[in-house]
């Protein structure tokens, strides 16, 4: 891939640096709630809670007194709402217009479906419509069909699970509120402002779509242009590359060459003061604060930029055969200033209240920073409720 414009050269400390300022990690500043949840424009939501669930490990990583109820209050307050982005994310409410494009597919795709499902889906409808936000489990099926997880030949799915899911994608209800993994449906009607839907019919398609691709950018900020999921949109790999020319040749992206890899990166072009202050600034002293990245924070969505970047090669390996795992089922990236020093694998016994930690540190970590990580060990458990009782180093 050629680009007629310049673009910087820039040393692999520049650009790590300059990812972990615009993912608030590691940061001497201090911001709030909105600021943090706004400019990682989304936050990726997982049911796994071997210590905490994702989306509030990922909090808990950039806000030194985030309570889970913060996010979950927001979601239920209507200043946020859940849909798929990198995957299934929160996202602020303002960007709902966004996604009207992969609603519209959604509904289109399944429009064969529907009448397989019209007795189930008329049923939570009008359940919804007369009784307002549910959980998932006051469905009642008895009914099997094939879901999106199962094999195509065996039926293992419940009806109402399915149809769920199907009318959510659609974009005909939403989540409403959370309570600890178990989600709360209503009608969208009931649950997205009226102004935010107004907007997302009467905003063409084309103009959502490419606010779409800007949203991902700033998500993302050091972007990879072999992404599949760029703009979180469906782009075979010829269009991508089209659409990432038109961008750097309307000034919007920056092309960036990182010193000693091969890979092609881009930032923002608005992006390019506070990437040169970053590489003029040598002399800058480093933070060493230590923090536990959970598998789906933000700045490990791609892998390849963390291997580019940090030296560093991440795998979640939880659903990996324990026989066949190099590390546990949720190791946990350990980042100290700008480098990635090693994996913390944590077992939390939630009802003896304690944490045990495994470190796995790279060959080059030095004696100060393991002693970092023992005294931000102690903290991380404060922050779960439980006391650190074994720290096993490795």
């Amino acid at each position: 891939m050629s680009y007629m414009k310049k673009g910087l050269n820039v040393s692999k400390r520049t650009a790590r640096q300059f990812l972990l300022q615009k993912h608030y990690l590691n940061s001497a500043e201090t911001h709030d709630f909105n600021q943090v949840f706004n400019q990682l424009e989304c936050i990726q939501l997982d049911p796994v809670a071997i210590v905490e669930r994702n989306h509030h490990l990922v909090l808990m990583n950039r806000l030194s007194d985030y309570q889970p109820q913060e996010l979950e209050s927001h979601l239920e307050n209507k200043q946020a709402f859940e849909y798929i982005a990198n995957a299934a994310c929160i996202i602020p409410m303002k960007d709902y217009p966004l996604f009207e494009s992969r609603r519209q597919h959604f509904q289109e795709s399944w429009q064969n479906e529907r009448h397989h499902s019209k007795e189930t889906i008329d049923t939570i409808l009008n359940q919804l419509h007369n009784n307002g936000p549910l959980p998932s489990k006051a469905f009642k099926s008895t009914s099997k069909v094939v879901g999106g997880w199962d094999h195509p030949e065996k039926a293992t799915t419940k009806e109402t699970t399915h149809v769920l899911g199907m009318l959510f994608h659609a974009g005909e209800i939403q989540v409403s509120r959370r309570k600890g993994a178990e989600r709360f449906f209503a009608l969208t009607k009931d649950t997205i402002p009226e102004t935010i839907l107004q907007e997302a019919q009467e905003t063409p398609i084309r103009v959502l779509n490419e606010r779409l691709v800007h949203k991902y950018l700033r998500a993302y900020r050091f972007i990879e242009g072999t992404d599949p999921r760029f703009g979180w949109q469906k782009m075979k790999a010829a269009v991508r590359r089209e659409k990432i020319e038109s961008l750097v040749e309307n000034d919007t992206l920056l092309p960036i060459s990182v010193e000693g890899v091969k890979r092609p990166y881009f930032i923002l072009a608005n992006d390019e003061e506070a990437l040169l202050k970053i590489e003029n600034n040598t002399s800058q002293t480093l933070s060493s604060h230590v923090s536990f990245l959970p598998p789906l924070d933000n700045l490990l969505w791609r892998r390849e930029r963390i291997e580019d970047l940090f030296d560093f090669t991440y795998r979640w390996e939880i659903y990996t055969p324990a026989v066949k795992r190099k590390y546990g089922p949720y190791s946990l990236p350990i980042l100290v200033g700008d480098k990635l020093v090693g994996r913390a694998d944590p077992i939390l016994n939630r009802q003896e209240k304690t944490l045990q930690l495994t470190i796995h540190y790279e060959e080059s970590c030095h004696n100060q920073v393991r002693a970092d990580v023992r005294t931000a060990s102690r903290s991380f458990g404060e922050r779960l409720g439980a006391e650190v009782t074994n720290i096993y180093e490795l």
